[in-house]
């Protein structure tokens, strides 16, 4: 009798899953090929583009631009420049930009620069990157000066802050702003602090300077130790000495501290003789007129005049603090729309405006006037733009708005805030702004 045979179906699957692995070998095999044929294809391409070149870049380019090939000997040189990739950064043949240059200066130099991309995110960043380019500051492609300066450091930063290098002549000169060493404190791009310091004043302060502040001979660093070391020192120089100032309270800066403060005793509680703006008013004597005592912006206040001055020191002559630390707290609105505003229109001419100098134009509780203009609404703008106010359009209590029957001023048409348009217009001057009350 016949035996019946039976096959195991083992062999069969393993011949399958063999031919599949076969299978896909051949596919990654032929990917391979293809990647390789593609590689090489534009390889050749590249070799015969080159080839095509009567000379290789950047010599081709330093036929006509011979400059360029000398200033590669300079102790400073960029480093796509050095390794001769000028087409990195330069259309050869046409484009849009001046210099041929593939993109706008900042977008082409934040294609590499990534770290300074970031930077910029900040809340405070630099005028000159806000207003400028990068070559305003930085050579393209070599210097005499390290980060490819177009001048030394101390030099370059006196550009656009002259005002201060009057201070230099000033007693007390704080020793890195006399040697010129402005990024010892500030970032030259953007910072998370006012003023573009690295780091806030206290901390910034306390790595050179230990805490040591006494006064009538007794140690009040308890008191001190966490407060901004700028409401009474100043960062630059002063006619005093520890800086103080460089503006500040006569009694101060002449360490009279006995005349408001009762008499210290190590560990103990700094006070005063007398608390409140009565304190103030002992020596400043206002006339009601000049002071609402009954303002909101004093009212609530333990003392309303230190809700705008410093007791002791300040930048300003009016001892005024710093508005921002102020101002938006309560108006966080217009500060949205401030920086809103800025965004649209890219530049802001108002200097106060765009250094959020609020006491340029408001002083409350000082001023009777809508809004605390120091000045009606008018001669409030006329104070700084004289030559705008002489050709201006029809101003005054005798010329009417016709959609509201108010006088129309300079806020009619501008909006120190809020504007849409360029000279901070509310509206666009080629139509637009116009026709909102000459409809015929």
């Amino acid at each position: 009798m016949s035996k019946k045979i039976t096959r195991s179906k083992e062999p069969l699957a393993k011949s399958t899953e063999q031919k599949a692995k076969s299978i896909k070998l051949c596919v990654l095999f032929s990917g391979f090929c293809a990647l390789c044929f593609v590689f090489i294809f534009a390889w050749s391409g590249f070799s015969y583009a080159q080839d095509g070149l009567k000379e290789k870049i950047p010599d081709l380019c330093y036929r006509c631009h011979k400059g360029l090939k000398e200033s590669m000997s300079k102790p400073h040189v960029h480093f796509p420049f050095g390794q001769g990739k000028c087409t990195s950064c330069h259309s050869p043949h046409a484009g849009d930009l001046k210099g041929l240059t593939k993109e706008s200066i900042n977008d082409l130099c934040m294609v590499c620069h990534e770290g300074v991309r970031q930077e910029l995110k900040r809340d405070f960043v630099h005028q000159a990157i806000k207003k400028g380019v990068c070559t305003d500051c930085h050579y393209a492609h070599s210097g005499d000066h390290e980060k490819l300066l177009v001048q030394a450091r101390k030099d370059l930063c006196w550009t656009c802050h002259s005002s201060l290098k009057e201070q230099l002549n000033r007693s007390f000169v704080h020793i890195p702003f006399k040697d010129g060493e402005c990024s010892s404190c500030h970032n030259s791009h953007a910072s998370t602090n006012e003023n573009l310091i690295l780091a806030s004043q206290n901390t910034l302060c306390k790595k050179c300077h230990s805490p040591r502040c006494k006064a009538q001979g007794v140690s009040i660093v308890f008191a001190t130790e966490k407060l901004d070391c700028t409401s009474c020192h100043g960062g630059h120089a002063s006619a005093a000495d520890g800086l103080l100032g460089p503006y500040g309270h006569s009694d101060f800066l002449e360490k009279r501290c006995g005349e408001c403060h009762n008499p210290f005793s190590p560990g103990l509680k700094v006070t005063t003789k007398i608390s409140g703006r009565e304190l103030c008013m002992s020596c400043h004597k206002m006339e009601p007129a000049k002071l609402k005592v009954d303002d909101v912006h004093i009212r609530d206040s333990g003392n309303g005049c230190a809700m705008c001055h410093s007791f002791h020191a300040s930048k300003r002559k009016s001892l005024t603090v710093r508005e921002t630390q102020i101002c938006f707290t309560c108006h966080e609105s217009t500060g949205k729309r401030t920086v809103f505003m800025e965004k649209a229109l890219k530049s802001i001419r108002c200097v106060p405006v765009r250094e959020r100098r609020c006491f340029e134009c408001h002083i409350p509780p000082h001023s009777l006037q809508q809004y605390y203009f120091r000045d009606d609404e008018i001669l409030a703008c006329a104070r700084c733009h004289k030559a705008q106010h002489e050709i201006a359009h029809p101003l005054g209590p005798d010329v009417k708005d016709p959609r509201n029957g108010q006088p129309i001023t300079c806020k009619t048409c501008h909006s120190m805030h809020s504007a849409m348009a360029e000279f901070m217009l509310q509206f666009d001057r080629k139509r637009q702004l116009c026709i909102q009350c000459h409809k015929k």
